[in-house]
């Protein structure tokens, strides 16, 4: 039996939308690469790269909650690639690593259990505000940044509280984790920005970890997005770590200050 023209039309139109649907995925693939990519060089360096790949995961059709859950495996798989970078060049202080990692670690559950059930929007803007005023004090003072053992570090014992509450943080939004880690650190340590790099990126794979856990076994993760995406992460952390190794740590603190500032911006002005 011969199809008449009107089916052969209809034939075509359903083969030419097929087609458009496709390279529509192709597309919103290679969109996720991109944004992992950028986002693990700005993780690694700096941090707030998730303002760049959650956006991206929500275009590609993720609601805020599973995004953000998802999230968490691009960045495991990126933090991963960048503490192996820098364990490689010698930068990773494990002593250090252990002290401050344990208690961020132990906020993390809090703070991905509130994500579950709360939602981060009215939390935005005070966030906002804190990254502002944050990368103000640090231009107020880049020497704190910039020159390891010149600057006076706080009481140990206060480091506990403060690296708990980062974790309950992280927990909870993970954007901007690094740079709170990274000023965190200038306040307890005398470290050289190489070697917190490496620091914050080896507890940002612990922390990030423990929180996906939680976020998988609530069934929150799409999974083929979060591993599209995660393969731009792991080059964007290994050319992150390289630059925060090779590059000077002025340029670090540059990059530091304008995610720094863009995040705060970002936080306050969103809906």
């Amino acid at each position: 039996m011969i199809a008449s023209p009107r089916a052969r039309s209809g034939e075509r139109v359903t083969f030419f939308l097929g087609e458009i649907d496709l390279l529509w995925q192709l597309t919103s693939y290679g969109l996720l690469m991109v944004a992992g990519f950028l986002a693990g060089i700005v993780n690694t360096v700096a941090g707030g790269g998730s303002f760049l790949t959650l956006p991206a995961l929500m275009l590609f059709g993720l609601d805020p909650k599973t995004a953000n859950a998802t999230n968490r495996i691009a960045i495991l798989c990126s933090t991963a690639s960048a503490v192996a970078t820098f364990r490689k060049h010698g930068h990773l202080d494990r002593a250090l690593t252990i002290r401050l990692g344990v208690p961020t670690l132990a906020g993390v559950p809090v703070g991905a259990l509130l994500a579950v059930y709360l939602s981060a929007d009215a939390f935005e803007s005070v966030f906002g505000v804190l990254f502002i005023v944050m990368a103000v004090l640090l231009m107020a003072n880049p020497k704190r940044f910039l020159e390891s053992g010149q600057h006076a570090t706080y009481p140990a014992a206060w480091q506990y509280p403060v690296f708990f509450s980062i974790g309950i943080y992280v927990g909870f939004i993970q954007a901007g984790m690094g740079i709170l880690l990274l000023l965190a650190m200038s306040f307890f340590t005398n470290s050289t920005l190489a070697a917190s790099n490496a620091v914050k990126n080896s507890i940002g794979l612990v922390v990030t970890l423990t929180a996906a856990i939680v976020f998988i076994a609530y069934g929150m993760v799409d999974w083929v997005p979060g591993l599209v995406m995660a393969v731009g992460n792991v080059v964007g952390g290994v050319v992150g770590a390289q630059l925060a190794i090779k590059r000077s740590s002025r340029f670090v603190f540059i990059f530091l200050v304008i995610v720094m500032m863009a995040t705060g911006i970002k936080l306050v002005l969103s809906p």
